[in-house]
């Protein structure tokens, strides 16, 4: 974007009343304020940073994928689902990536300046990637936003909570959501608020019926109005859901009348299945496709105010024990967030960052980490996605059980037809659908019980690790699959498996 547009941009909206007693209490680290001199001439006999002599680790190498512009584009799109270690070898041999103990030339980090004490931001390198990255991607619409690393999305969601949220505040959620996220605020005294969903993820006319007519009942009385709303716009977790763009436009809609925080987690946004012409699943998402070079423009792309707080990580797209992720914000908030890092993580891994900066500035660049996006991550799971499907439909009764298709993501949402058995309405839902969970355990199959993703609290009679003896919530007639990880053969026998464990049941 060239200087002259950004300075056409609104600045962000100053948030400083969403902050928590928290955030607000957040500065500087006194030590981390002697690195800005550390340049030029300085001599520093000041911050207590070990010397690199005694980093025994005198470089970092690693084989990565080639994805550099003399690469040749992939044409045919192949899953990846190799079986044999000699397969696997041959298929990621590709260029060698090493990070040196000192300073070079031809080289954008070292291991004396990735594996020392930091500023809380992450290093220069892979946060400049980062943030062109976000740039190029979503094109914010105001000019002070802003990047700062993570050690991963789950780290980034707890953080950016401990900014606006104080204890007793409620957030809205979707209602079925990340479990994750609902034990992190748990502990913390933050409440939530479920908002219904559709197909497309959280519903912006419930979102907007609750804020309008918040106080109107008897245990919403004398409690203040959620500020801050968490939402998984894209592949949503669990239910595979994604928003298309009116939905996400209603959503920042609603959130500037009623003058919300939105936190967007998107760890699923690069495993989008429309990739061309010919792959596109629905005429909607051709629209979709055709709107952001073949990605779905973000809450962040459309927001001009500063409200949203986009949470993206590696941990999908290359690998979760990365633990690297950004988050991208106004620039209030992320000076914020960086203090936070400086009195906690530091920042992400120095292993991590410097072999990530070497292999995405040095080796592939914007271009090719994009290219990778969508010859690699998005082709691999959309394969994946049609595979579990083409099984489900094959080997289970349509009857028992169906599922909404996904348009990116890891899994598929199952709903159980519980109105088809032989005993609904003599016994509780839930009865019957700890009775299925069993006999897919018997059966060697497992998902994930529909009430680990449930907003509704918890009995306090109820041990919800005791997978074999709980479902709690009689409205989750669902379960969890995912096509991530399994083999192409696996998956085949997994679904056929669960097909006979409902039949079972089913005939029960």
């Amino acid at each position: 974007m060239s200087p002259l547009v950004v300075q056409q941009l609104p600045m962000a909206k100053d948030f400083s009343s969403f902050l928590s007693k928290e955030g607000a209490a957040r500065k500087k680290s006194p030590l981390k304020g002697l690195l800005r001199f550390m340049q030029g001439d300085m001599i520093s006999l000041g911050g207590g940073l070990p010397h690199p002599s005694t980093f025994p680790f005198y470089s970092l190498t690693a084989e990565i994928k080639g994805m550099g512009p003399e690469q040749s584009p992939v044409t045919t799109p192949v899953p990846v689902d190799l079986t044999t270690p000699q397969e696997q070898q041959k298929a990621v041999r590709g260029e060698v990536v090493t990070v040196p103990h000192g300073p070079q030339a031809n080289k954008v980090e070292s291991l004396s300046t990735s594996l020392q004490y930091g500023i809380g931001t992450g290093i220069k390198a892979l946060r400049e990637f980062c943030k062109e990255h976000v740039a190029t991607m979503h094109a914010p619409k105001y000019q002070d936003w802003d990047v700062v690393l993570s050690a991963g999305n789950t780290d980034a969601f707890a953080k950016a909570i401990a900014m606006i949220c104080n204890r007793g505040d409620l957030i809205f959620v979707e209602e079925w959501t990340y479990p994750t996220a609902l034990e992190t605020l748990d502990p913390l005294g933050i409440g939530h608020v479920p908002v219904k969903m559709d197909g497309e993820g959280m519903s912006a006319v419930a979102l907007k019926e609750l804020l309008d007519n918040w106080g109107s009942t008897p245990d919403q009385g004398g409690v203040a109005k959620p500020r801050v709303a968490y939402l998984i716009p894209t592949g949503q977790n669990p239910t595979g859901a994604t928003m298309s763009i009116q939905r996400r436009k209603d959503i920042i809609r609603v959130a500037q009348e009623h003058d919300l925080i939105l936190i967007e987690d998107d760890p699923y946004y690069y495993l989008q299945f429309f990739i061309g012409e010919d792959q596109k699943q629905t005429e909607g998402q051709k629209d979709q496709d055709n709107s952001n070079n073949g990605w779905m423009p973000t809450l962040f792309s459309m927001d001009t105010d500063g409200r949203v707080i986009r949470l993206d990580t590696f941990s999908k797209t290359l690998a979760p024990g990365c633990r690297v992720g950004y988050m991208s914000m106004n620039a209030h908030f992320c000076n914020i967030i960086q203090y936070h890092n400086e009195v906690t993580i530091q920042q992400p891994s120095g292993f991590s960052q410097g072999l990530l900066a070497e292999m995405l500035v040095n080796h592939w660049g914007q271009e090719g980490y994009k290219r990778y996006l969508t010859e690699n991550v998005r082709t691999e799971y959309l394969y994946r996605s049609r595979h579990l499907q083409a099984a489900f439909k094959k080997h289970v009764n349509g009857k028992y059980a169906s599922f909404i298709e996904p348009s990116a993501g890891m899994f598929l949402w199952i709903k159980v037809h519980l109105e088809e058995h032989p005993r609904y309405g003599k016994v509780k839902d839930n009865v019957l659908m700890l009775e299925l969970f069993n006999k897919c355990v018997e059966y060697n199959v497992l998902m994930v019980p529909g009430w680990q993703f449930s907003c509704k609290p918890k009995p306090t009679d109820i041990d919800p690790s005791d997978l074999l003896g709980s479902w709690y919530d009689e409205a989750a007639t669902y379960m969890r699959a995912t096509f991530a990880y399994a083999t192409f053969d696996q998956m085949e026998e997994a679904i056929t498996r669960y097909g006979e464990a409902l039949k079972a049941v089913f005939a029960a």
